[in-house]
Order: structure tokens, then C-alpha cells, then sequence
């Protein structure tokens, strides 16, 4: 938000801001401080123009010394005065930021229901009593009414990802479950990778940013990581990795340099439209000018959707999912799972593949072709899945994961989003590093440039 935009047409900017004046019950003082700033502002101006006048008679009083002198206390009054209006601007200027500035919602004071804490303490569980089993297809029924009793489950914890895992991948999972007297009280779904450039290693839950550990509490939560890192030392695997959202887990070590930007969601379109502002707005505008056309479903825009997004890995040099781990997300998961498609001239340039769990939406996919985006496109479609996030009555919209401070983290934070920080803990097999699987990792130069010349 600029401040020259606010002064430049105080009532336009009341009407943009709140929809009318009578709306803004503070409209007449809005306007005064606005009114204010700007005689400023000419203020300032015209002290600036005596200031150069004042400059430029120093050569013409050259050897007088009364005329220099006096011309030096004229000098440092006009300075004085000028500060002084410089101070006058920026508290006029910071109050008017007040008003107008797109609201800023800082620390979530109301988060998803899965970013809650699990409970510290269950008195009716013995922790001794507790055993951990790996569990099977059999268990899948009572596995999941567990996710179901839990109010800060995730999507990724359901039983059913074992298979769709193990189908559009090959890789084998283990599920480790928390039992006291017959019943689940807490859960660990792990995946195991192996390839001969990344090692041979677990993650909880792979391909996603949540799954981890989920019990009833700290105590449970960390006899399942201990009996999981067991195993997996067994098994002389490298490390395990688990992704959580939360702090206190257990002493691993652990990695912070991923957040999630998340933004709470108003009930309307309308509103959503005032938060972001008029830049944000006029970059949509930008787009919809084109011959664009926005188009949402499943099934039938995967083949527009895997178009678009395959071809921008291969530019970032990433390997790229195959079209069917798609498929099987959509087919196993038809209401939770949604495209959406910008096409322009008919022609798909941006896409997005949306999951929706209880009262959030993400996007754990999306990619805008790099000819579209001096057309503002990628703005246009997170248009489009913010509107439908609200048509479809969630109450967050998850930006995804991003390094902060990197390019994609400033540009979700343009929405009105904030980070929530991603804590991923590591058991590491004996003489292990922490993990460096990133892409700017100077061993995985050679595979990525090589991947950007493929067809």
C-alpha cells in the first residue's frame, strides 16, 4: 500500500476500502488526515524550492562575508523547518497506513484444527502398558476411526494412503500403532525409499508436507518414534524422517528451515477482494483482460493439468510425478481432491491440484507456464482457488510449503499469508548426517541440468 495512492483521492479510497462512506464511520477524519498530508506535501515542496534557491545564492555572495553568513542561518532554518514537515508526513502518513493498509492477521490467533497440539497427558494411560505393533490391512477399520476421534488429524494420515502409496510408487510402508487395552492411542505411518541417488531412508508421510506422529500424547507419541527407529536401524536404513508442525516432539535433531503460509479465509468473495488490496487486485485484473477462461473439476482436467505441470518441473529440472499417482489421488479421494485450469486462447497455462481436509484447503501442486507469466496468470488462478476455497466454506487456505524469505515465500505473503514453521525431526543410523535432499545441493547440479534438457 502506498500512501500517495490514499491522498491522491481520500473518498475513492474509503469507497474501495469499506464499499461507501456511511460504512466508515470515521470517513470525515480519514479525509481531514488526508487532506492534512497532502498540504504537506506542498509544504515540503515549496521549503525544498527555497532550499535550491537558497544554495544557488551562495555563489553569487561569494567574498561578502555578511551576506554568507546570513545566507548560512537562512540555510539551517530552512532545514529545520523542512525536517519538521518530513516528521509531520510520516506520522500522517502512518496514520493513514492504519486505515487503509490490507489486514494484517500476524500471528494466527485461530489455527486448523490440525496444527493443535496433541494432549500432554492422558491419566487413564499407563505409559508401561503401552505396546507399539506394526499393523496390517486388517487393522485399516479401527486405524481409522482413530483419525476420525482426532480433532488435529490430517488427511495423509488415513489408512488408505498405504495402498495409493504403494500403487503409483512400489515403495513399501510400514504403519506403527500405539495399543492400550485393545484400543489405538496412537499412530505412525512411515514410508521407506530407496534409489541409488537419494540412499535408502523412511519419511512420515512422503510426497506430502503433514503425517506424522499422531497420539494421545508426548509420551506415546515419542514410544512410537523409539520403536520406529528401531526398526529401521534393523533394517540399516540411513535415517528417518518425520514432518510435524510442532516443536517439542522429542530430542532429534531437526531441521526449521520450511514454513507453511497459511491465511484465514473471509466468509466472501467480496471481502476477500477489499483484503487484498488494490495492487493485488490489479494484477488479477491484468489477466482476466486476456482471453482466459478458468475452468474446475477432477478427472476430466487431469490430462490439462499433468500438461502444464510436468512441463514446468522439467524447466526446474525436478523429476516429475508419473500422471497416475494423480489418477489415484482423484479416484481415491473425489470429494477431498480438486483442479484448477486457467487456459488461455483455449490453451491450458496454469494449473492447480487442490486437497481439502475438514476446515482447510491446500495446494500441494500448482505451476503457471513461464510465457504466461508476464500476463499475470499464476495471479489469476490463485484467484480462482482462494474463491473456490470460500465457496466450498473452508475456513484456511494452505499456500503450501516454502523455504523462507525464497521467491515463492514473498509471493504467497503478498496474499495475506503467514508462515507456520514445519519442525522435521531426524533419527539418524549410526555416523549419519543430517540430510541435505535439496535442490540447490551441489551433487545434484549435474542431474537436474541434465533433467531441464529433456523432452
Amino acid at each position: 500500500m502506498e500512501v500517495k495512492t490514499i491522498v491522491k483521492n481520500p473518498e475513492q479510497a474509503i469507497a474501495e476500502r469499506w464499499g461507501s462512506l456511511e460504512q466508515c464511520t470515521d470517513s470525515s477524519k480519514i479525509i481531514n488526515n488526508a487532506k492534512t498530508l497532502q498540504q504537506i506535501q506542498r509544504d515540503i515542496k515549496a521549503v525544498k524550492t527555497q532550499k535550491q534557491l537558497c544554495s544557488k545564492s551562495f555563489k553569487e555572495a561569494k567574498g561578502d562575508n555578511t551576506a554568507v553568513s546570513e545566507l548560512k542561518q537562512q540555510m539551517q532554518d530552512i532545514s529545520t523547518q523542512l525536517n519538521q514537515l518530513v516528521e509531520q508526513k510520516k506520522h500522517q502518513e502512518n496514520t493513514l497506513k492504519q486505515w487503509f493498509a490490507t489486514p494484517d492477521i500476524g500471528e494466527i490467533e485461530k489455527q486448523p484444527l490440525q496444527f493443535s497440539a496433541s494432549e500432554e497427558h492422558d491419566a487413564s494411560i499407563v505409559i508401561n502398558d503401552i505396546s507399539i505393533i506394526q499393523i496390517h490391512d486388517d487393522a485399516a477399520h479401527a486405524w481409522d476411526e482413530y483419525i476420525t476421534s482426532k480433532s488435529n488429524a490430517c488427511l495423509y494420515h488415513q489408512y488408505s494412503w498405504r495402498a495409493l502409496i504403494a500403487k503409483s510408487f512400489g515403495h513399501r510402508s510400514y504403519y506403527f500403532a500405539a495399543y492400550h487395552q485393545g484400543n489405538i492411542v496412537g499412530i505412525l505411518p512411515t514410508t521407506r525409499l530407496t534409489s541409488r541417488l537419494f540412499g535408502d531412508f523412511a519419511v512420515s508421510v512422503p510426497y506430502f508436507n503433514y503425517g506424522g506422529v499422531l497420539a494421545n500424547s508426548s509420551s506415546i507419541a515419542d514410544k512410537l518414534l523409539v520403536a520406529a527407529s528401531e526398526f529401521y536401524s534393523s533394517e540399516n536404513c540411513s535415517h528417518l524422517e518425520v514432518r510435524t508442525t510442532h516443536s517439542a516432539l522429542n530430542t532429534w535433531p531437526k531441521t526449521t528451515d520450511k514454513v507453511s503460509m497459511l491465511r484465514p479465509l473471509p466468509k466472501t468473495t467480496n471481502e476477500l477482494d477489499v483484503e487484498l488490496g488494490t495492487k493485488i487486485r490489479a494484477q488479477i485484473k491484468r489477466a482476466q483482460k486476456e482471453n482466459t477462461s478458468a475452468h474446475i473439476g477432477g478427472l476430466d482436467l487431469l490430462n490439462d493439468f499433468y500438461t502444464v505441470f510436468a512441463r514446468n518441473m522439467r524447466d526446474l529440472g525436478t523429476p516429475v510425478y508419473s500422471k497416475s499417482f494423480f489418477t489415484n489421488i482423484l479416484e481415491q479421494h473425489p470429494k477431498q481432491a480438486t483442479i484448477v485450469i486457467i487456459k488461455l486462447n483455449q490453451n491450458p497455462v496454469a494449473a492447480a491440484f487442490l486437497l481439502g481436509y475438514r476446515d482447510m484447503l491446500e495446494i500441494p501442486w500448482a505451476s503457471t507456464l513461464k510465457e504466461a507469466n508476464p500476463l499475470s496468470i499464476n495471479m489469476q488462478l490463485y484467484w480462482e482457488v482462494l474463491s473456490f476455497a470460500i465457496r466450498e466454506k473452508y475456513d484456511f487456505f494452505d499456500f503450501g510449503r516454502s523455504t523462507k524469505d525464497a521467491n515463492t515465500y514473498r509471493f504467497k505473503k503478498q496474499w495475506g499469508a503467514k508462515p507456520v514453521q514445519h519442525y522435521w525431526y531426524y533419527w539418524l543410523n549410526e555416523n549419519q548426517e543430517l540430510p541435505q535432499l535439496k535442490p540447490d545441493n551441489p551433487k545434484f547440479k549435474l542431474a537436474i541440468s541434465l533433467w531441464q534438457k529433456m523432452p
